[in-house]
């Protein structure tokens, strides 16, 4: 059991060997090593071989000619004793095998071999000649590499012709030489031909001892190699594994060890960034530990600061429901106003006793006061995108004071009005600027409370280089200087938990910003505070006074002369409205002019009455159940209908985007509930009498009644 374990063991430890950096090392070096060392004595060898058979070929080529040369005579005579003296001078020549000398026909006339060498038949000679390797081509014969089938030897085997000179006379007796000629290649003939073989023996036992001396060689350069190679890794991966080991003690959180090499190599610089690089760790190791109890202290007061911010929250939350509460009830509100207000103005058209007409005045002047207070609810719980118009900032500051007014009253704050008059007018939203004068009015009034003495606010307008600043300065106790430059900010306040959310001054700073001023406190400890605010009015801009839609109307008057007289244009009237207070005071006022009057109490049924009969005007509001008067708009619109121009539209939701945008696209003129019924007659005689001729520009009706005559309906 124990031995079959040990070759897994051994083949285990050699891959972890060949895995590891020393390994890889050791392999790659000594593959290269024996990889070269072996390519080197190849090529060594190949070429000795080349240069061992030039040598012996060359030599054969040497000895054929020679001996070609000295047979002429030999063969011309058939003298073979001469031609075997001339063999053996060829045979002591080493390496010699074998010498053979044939006539012209191919015939043997001498052939002799050495000893050890048996001589190859003539016919296996001859066809060398055309069929064994060729080892090349000389002047006059030719050099092939003969292998002996039979012996397994190989020669070199060298072939030359033996010439003579032709002959001139046909009975030319042998022995007489003639006189010399041209020895031109034409006037020689061959008489036959000598064979040379060199054997190989001796070359192949040179190439062998010489292969076994590279071997050896080689094998001593590798072995070499190997141990060089050995301890150049042991030098290189030495510290290397040092800085390993170093590497995993850290990484286990260890940050005291260090590497102590005295090597000045690249292996040493490593060793000393590796030291720096452990001690920058033990440094932030021991900063990040102070820094996490910085963090956990940091943590509680931050957690402190985050519920103080979830409860101003929870404040923002609730007074946004209170906001849109705020709306629905204005809304819901402005229905029964609208009788209240008709009523009473028609009842004051009456003739009453004075004591009664005295307590008619106190209903209407109260239903008007109600009526500008839910205005300026609406306008300011709306929640709408930012739509710049011109504004009359003095307007707007009264309809906050209005707003306001029963708070200060209750409070003992005294109100010091500082306005600039024909203060130019600025394109902004009146709805934000209001907010941002309400921000700022109510943390003024809440800053006096509890002072004991009165309290004053003074409100201060001045137009300047093109500026309008506005200034409202408190009598309270004003803000410590460490503070000024942090009440902007969201979230930051200094009153007691639950009465201020943080963020009023923030948002006041952010509207400003939109509009392109810039705002501002000024404050001293003990005698008050001033906000200032500074709004651009560019020359595009500058608007007459008056010309503006305002959340607060001018009060309206009840001259009987200003109003037209009964009779003066009657005609059919179409009265839509789902509140039966508000139809019964419109048909009432309306009949009182001559006016025929028929009603509906939503826009189906007005549709089906329009359609049976003929009407000069329709009276309709925007929201009922059913159809409500946007639809009963479109549908008029859809069959051509020339109505579409005779609609008076009332509504108690101006502040709503929806109802803000379809009365911009129609272009009808419209009435805020709660409305004044002089403006109803009016409006309608406008329109009755538009009919005999092209029709006018009809003025908008604004809320609470007053009219814009620069816009077109």
């Amino acid at each position: 059991m124990n031995e079959a374990k040990v070759p897994g063991r051994v083949v285990q430890r050699l891959a972890m060997f060949s895995r590891g950096l020393r390994g890889k090392f050791i392999l790659l070096i000594s593959a290269l090593l024996i990889t070269t060392s072996m390519a080197l004595g190849w090529v060594f060898l190949v070429r000795e071989v080349r240069d061992e058979g030039n040598k012996l070929s060359q030599k054969g080529t040497l000895l054929a000619r020679n001996l070609a040369n000295d047979a002429e005579l030999g063969i011309f005579a058939a003298n073979r004793e001469t031609l075997a003296s001339l063999a053996q001078k060829v045979l002591k020549e080493e390496d010699t095998a074998f010498v053979a000398v044939l006539d012209e026909r191919g015939s043997p006339l001498l052939t002799q071999s050495q000893s050890e060498f048996a001589m190859p038949p003539l016919s296996s000679l001859r066809e060398s000649a055309r069929g064994e390797i060729p080892a090349g081509r000389v002047e006059g014969g030719e050099v092939r590499l003969y292998r002996d089938p039979l012996r397994h030897e190989e020669y070199y085997l060298s072939r030359f012709p033996v010439l003579t000179q032709k002959k001139r006379n046909v009975g030319e007796e042998i022995g007489f030489l003639p006189e010399a000629v041209s020895s031109a290649q034409g006037e020689r003939e061959e008489i036959g031909s000598v064979y040379v073989g060199l054997s190989t023996r001796g070359m192949r036992g040179g190439i062998r001892r010489l292969e076994r001396a590279l071997g050896f060689a080689t094998l001593v350069v590798i072995a070499i190699g190997i141990l060089l190679t050995v301890l150049l890794v042991r030098i290189i991966a030495g510290p290397i594994h040092q800085l390993v080991e170093a590497t995993r003690r850290i990484a286990g959180g260890d940050l005291d060890v260090l590497l102590h090499l005295d090597s000045q190599d690249e292996i040493g610089e490593l060793a000393k960034s590796f030291n720096q690089m452990t001690l920058k760790l033990r440094k932030s190791r021991e900063d990040l530990e102070r820094t996490n109890l910085q963090l956990e202290q940091k943590v509680q007061e931050r957690t402190q600061e985050l519920e103080e911010a979830q409860n101003q929250l929870v404040q923002v939350e609730k007074m946004s429901v209170v906001g849109q509460l705020v709306s629905g009830v204005a809304h819901e509100l402005n229905n029964p106003l609208a009788g209240v207000l008709g009523y009473s103005q028609l009842l004051l058209r009456m003739d009453l006793p004075e004591e009664v007409r005295r307590g008619l005045d106190k209903i209407e002047s109260e239903a008007e006061r109600c009526r500008r207070i839910v205005q300026n609810l609406l306008i300011f719980a709306r929640r709408n995108k930012p739509q710049k118009r011109p504004v009359d900032l003095n307007t707007v500051l009264e309809s906050v004071l209005e707003l306001k007014a029963y708070q200060f009253k209750v409070d003992n704050v005294r109100i010091e009005r500082d306005l600039e008059n024909d203060l130019p007018c600025v394109m902004a939203d009146a709805s934000q600027l209001q907010q941002v004068f309400m921000n700022i009015i109510h943390n003024a009034q809440q800053a006096m409370q509890g002072r004991g003495s009165p309290g004053v606010i003074t409100l201060r307008t001045r137009y300047r280089a093109g500026l309008i600043t506005v200034s409202i300065t408190d009598a309270g106790p004003g803000i410590a200087p460490e503070n000024l430059t942090r009440i902007f900010d969201p979230f930051f306040t200094t009153k007691e938990v639950g009465q201020g959310t943080g963020l009023g001054l923030s948002i006041c700073y952010g509207i400003i910003q939109e509009h392109r001023g810039r705002i501002w406190a000024e404050s001293l400890l003990g005698k008050g505070s001033t906000f200032c605010l500074e709004i651009p009015v560019h020359p595009e801009e500058k608007i007459i006074p008056g010309t503006l839609s305002a959340p607060v109307t001018a009060p309206r008057g009840r001259e009987e002369g200003a109003f037209p007289s009964p009779g003066a244009d009657s005609g059919r009237i179409l009265v839509v409205d789902d509140e039966t207070s508000i139809v019964d005071i419109l048909c009432d006022v309306l009949r009182m002019d001559g006016h025929q009057i028929e009603t509906a109490i939503n826009g189906r049924l007005a549709l089906h009455k329009l359609q049976s009969q003929p009407f000069d005007v329709v009276i309709s509001d925007l929201r009922m159940p059913g159809m409500s008067g946007q639809e009963l708009f479109r549908r008029l619109r859809e069959i051509d209908s020339g109505l579409v121009s005779r609609i008076i539209f009332t509504t108690g939701d101006v502040a709503s985007q929806d109802t803000q945008s379809f009365l911009q696209e129609s272009g009808s003129p419209y009435l805020q509930k709660p409305f004044d019924l002089n403006e109803v007659r009016r409006l309608v005689q406008t329109i009755l009498s538009s009919r005999r001729g092209s029709r006018p520009d009809l003025p908008v009706i604004l809320p609470g009644g007053s009219r814009d005559r620069d816009r077109v309906s």
